[in-house]
């Protein structure tokens, strides 16, 4: 019978990011992997692994490189063996694994990442033909073989790739469902998007709102984690977990609408577990600011003082945000039965006090970057409010199931 895992996880590592701990390799090396939900592939740093130690190891002759909305990296593809631990263990032995070898992965004090979007993401390139041009031949593609390291070479490796055949690689968790190991469910629950700090320099990690689950195979019979029924969000293909999200809504004043995706689908947006921000597209955003002034004046204050994304959180004094003027923000989704799911985010899940630092508070809503495509993604400010359970098995692209967290 498929397992159920209730896995402890942490936002102290990836700087808001939730990390779940595995233990990688015959060597059972733990590690710390961000839980994206965003992206398909499991790498590692690879200055976290040692590959030559683990005797579980399968070289292969693929690479793979990848791009975030901020980082990116390339490196070999291995298989190997994990473990995790939670309320019972699963050893699982065949895993394709990435060694984030050049590049600039966006880790922080996080060693790897796990993606737990579908196939199309997960692409590989074979080498082979490559690697046997090599002087002397290369058989596989570890160590890695090109000269090129460092931010500034990704371009250059993407362009040796792009001649060489491409294939999927099943990601890690369509693998072990596909075993019978979980059945096609997982689930999400965190109270923060950002590290909460306390004035007594007391160790983030033991602070209770850093902490949150994560639940692989399950999540509606965790009754304790929320209340209420489930409001079932669609997803439209099995990419990302692509939504179309119809309207933003300050308080009581008028929706503003969201334009539909430029496919035949209409998604506009994914939900993102790898996110700590919300993104909007840079329209939807300046109107989000204007209703918020058109709400309470008082508040272009401090919009006015917003500081410009730099991909490095950054904070007003928090003596500045009283959350008592703030409004509820409501996000419009489509829903699996055509109807629309209204979902809340309260003032203080898009301001996160204490945040980047002790007396500091955190805006949580960003534009549109420019190298961004022209749609939303749905993170971590949002789903705080929400125990959020990824069902995959509906449908041929699943359903997103969302509760009122208990917090």
């Amino acid at each position: 019978m498929p397992a159920i895992l209730r896995l402890p996880i942490t936002n102290v590592y990836a700087k808001g990011d939730f990390t779940v701990r595995v233990s990688i390799g015959s060597e059972a090396n733990e590690l710390q992997l961000i839980i994206d939900t965003g992206s398909s592939t499991l790498a590692l740093h690879s200055s976290r692994y040692q590959p030559e130690q683990d005797s579980d190891l399968q070289r292969t002759t693929l690479v793979q490189e990848v791009m975030y909305g901020i980082g990116g990296w390339a490196g070999p593809v291995t298989k190997t063996s994990m473990q995790l631990h939670g309320d019972v263990s699963l050893t699982l032995p065949q895993n394709f694994v990435a060694l984030a070898t050049c590049g600039e992965p966006p880790l922080a004090k996080a060693d790897g990442i796990l993606g737990l979007a579908y196939n199309r993401l997960n692409q590989a390139t074979d080498i082979s033909e490559f690697l046997a041009q090599q002087q002397p031949p290369l058989s596989t593609s570890l160590p890695w073989p090109f000269s090129q390291c460092g931010v500034d070479a990704l371009q250059q490796i993407a362009g040796i790739l792009h001649v060489y055949p491409k294939q999927n690689l099943t990601p890690w968790f369509s693998n072990i469902e596909q075993h019978g190991v979980v059945a096609n469910i997982f689930a999400f629950y965190c109270q923060r998007s950002s590290i909460h700090h306390r004035a007594q320099k007391a160790h983030t990690t033991q602070d209770p709102l850093n902490q949150g689950w994560f639940i692989l195979g399950g999540g509606v019979e965790q009754h304790d984690l929320y209340d209420g029924d489930f409001q079932n969000i669609r997803v439209w293909h099995d990419i990302y977990y692509n939504v179309q999200l119809t309207a933003i809504q300050v308080g009581d004043l008028a929706p503003i609408p969201c334009p539909p995706g430029n496919g035949a689908d209409s998604a506009n947006g994914f939900f993102d577990t790898g996110s700590s921000v919300i993104l909007l597209p840079d329209t939807t955003y300046q109107s989000l600011l204007q209703h918020l002034v058109q709400f309470n004046p008082l508040l272009q204050t401090v919009l006015q003082q917003l500081p410009a994304f730099t991909g490095v959180e950054q904070g007003l004094d928090a003596k500045l945000i009283k959350l008592s003027e703030w409004p509820e923000l409501y996000f419009y989704f489509v829903a699996d039965n055509g109807d629309l799911v209204k979902l809340a985010c309260p003032p203080h899940d898009y301001w996160q006090m204490n945040a980047p630092a002790f007396g500091l508070c955190s805006f949580k809503i960003i534009a549109q970057l420019p190298h961004f495509s022209n749609q939303s993604i749905i993170g971590l400010p949002l789903l705080c409010n929400y125990f959020t359970v990824f069902d995959r098995a509906v449908h041929q692209t699943g359903v997103i199931r969302c509760a009122t967290a208990r917090r």
